[in-house]
């Protein structure tokens, strides 16, 4: 019998509670008292944990499931399979295929869990659930250590009606605490690692170690996401972390040895290729579905023939990624990158990271102020290329720049984010156009050349504000 996936988004806030704690009488309706144990798993290093993912099975009276939780954003994206088998279930190694890389999973620990609760309804709907959990740690069948905590789990209702249930809890004796794993709790251990910005006085090794650590973890943590493929923030922001970890080993490879730098550089690239493959579609498809649903029924026939056949192109670019990170090519530059961040191959280098910085963004100056700043539609691409490049080097550089880079920040991605406007709109152009030579019927090419006019008007609305919105940027780039 297969197994169902089941995909929820859990949102909840968690308190610590005293003992003898006793939910407020009159809060909710009871809901029957349960107990069920979760069997805990990671890899050796505990990557899942250390990245804020949870993967157990819970089993409560004859009935078994295996659940993983992944953050994604402020909330965490539950998925869930009936299956009482001992080994994890191959569609949750699949998705983890970044995290396990072929080893065996390690069992963590075994918590019994005895919860009771209330169920919140307001006018037929179910706003929330409040659960009082009472948990020990069994090991050899024995407990070991036990602690009580405190859930409230959104259901129907909007985080606004939260608001007044948090309220009446910490009047009760209950204190807020941030969300953590009962299993992290119960074996104390960090939950999820942050990875702070070195301060001023740290020496540039520790800037970059710190800051490649940073989007290294990025990646990994969107990698699951992507692999579901039910979320294209996921995949955007995987790509993002890619392309920073390769923007910043090319901004400071002065400090770093050539012959390592360009291989993993070059295998970035690889995956960044993938990923951008992918998200270039996702981009076209969703600007199509938002800026083309005015057409007429007629129109609307000839511009659906058109959004299916981009989106067999991105089913074929999807296909390509997937095959690309479940191959071990990928999983050796996971190993080689995260064996490497311990031992990065440092040597002098004669530009302090601030220097660096202020090179990156000189480099894009020169490149406009040789176009007299006249902005050729031909040279735009280079130059959002070039801007990403300097926004890198000085995110790196921003604890030692302080305010000014920041400043300097906002203005480079509202500038990347017009240049961006204008390169999608090139993009979708150009694709739409090929489109066109190989589609017959009378009804695409209208609707093809409709879609085009529209497209360059979004480039000339663009391009109309990119001067402007230099000077601001180089109002800031001058004070670096």
């Amino acid at each position: 019998m297969p197994w169902k996936i089941q995909q929820t988004v859990e949102e909840e806030n968690t308190f610590r509670i005293p003992p003898r704690f006793q939910l407020p009488p009159d809060m909710g309706e009871p809901i029957p008292p349960r107990v069920f144990t979760s069997t805990y798993f990671d890899t050796q290093h505990h990557r899942l944990g250390r990245l804020g993912l949870t993967l157990r099975k819970r089993v409560e009276g004859f009935h078994a499931v295996w659940q993983l939780k992944i953050p994604s954003g402020a909330v965490r994206l539950e998925l869930e399979i009936d299956s009482g088998s001992r080994s994890i279930p191959w569609e949750f190694q699949d998705v983890l295929t970044a995290f396990f890389r072929k080893q065996e999973a390690v069992q963590l620990g075994k918590l019994r869990t005895k919860r009771k609760g209330v169920r919140i309804q307001k006018d037929s709907q179910i706003i929330a659930e409040v659960v009082q959990d009472s948990v020990a740690l069994i090991q050899d069948k024995k407990v070991i250590h036990t602690f009580q905590e405190l859930e409230v789990e959104l259901q129907e209702g909007t985080a606004a009606q939260l608001k007044p249930i948090r309220k009446i809890l910490l009047h009760a004796g209950a204190e807020e605490k941030p969300l953590q794993p009962k299993i992290f709790q119960a074996l104390q251990l960090p939950y999820p690692l942050s990875l702070e910005v070195s301060d001023s006085s740290a020496p540039p090794t520790e800037h970059i170690r710190e800051r490649l650590h940073s989007q290294y973890f990025q990646m990994l943590q969107h990698d699951p996401g992507t692999r579901l493929g039910r979320d294209s923030e996921a995949l955007h922001q995987m790509r993002v972390a890619t392309r920073r970890m390769r923007a910043i080993l090319r901004a400071v490879r002065s400090f770093l040895a050539p012959e390592w730098t360009e291989h993993v550089r070059q295998e970035l690239g690889w995956v960044g290729s993938l990923l951008g493959e992918v998200r270039d579609w996702d981009v076209l498809l969703e600007s199509f579905r938002q800026n083309f649903h005015d057409l007429s029924s007629q129109e609307q026939r000839s511009f659906q023939s058109i959004l299916n056949k981009f989106e067999d192109q991105r089913s074929i670019a999807r296909a390509k990624l997937l095959e690309g990170l479940r191959s071990d090519r990928y999983l050796h530059l996971l190993n080689h990158f995260e064996d490497s961040l311990t031992h990065l191959p440092f040597q002098p280098s004669p530009l302090t990271i601030t220097e660096l910085a202020r090179k990156a963004f000189h480099k894009v100056q020169d490149f406009v102020n040789t176009s007299n700043r006249l902005f050729p539609k031909s040279e735009l691409h280079r130059t959002r290329i070039l801007l990403k490049r300097a926004r890198y080097a000085i995110e790196l550089a921003e604890p030692l720049l302080g305010k000014r880079a920041k400043r300097f920040l906002q203005q480079a991605k509202h500038t990347q984010d017009l240049l961006g406007q204008h390169q999608d709109a090139v993009v979708a152009e150009q694709r739409l156009l090929a489109l066109k030579q190989h589609s017959r019927g009378t009804g695409i090419a209208y609707v093809t050349g409709l879609m085009v006019e529209r497209l360059r008007n979004q480039q000339s609305q663009a391009y109309q504000k990119i001067p402007e919105q230099w000077k601001k940027l180089e109002k800031q780039g001058k004070k670096l």
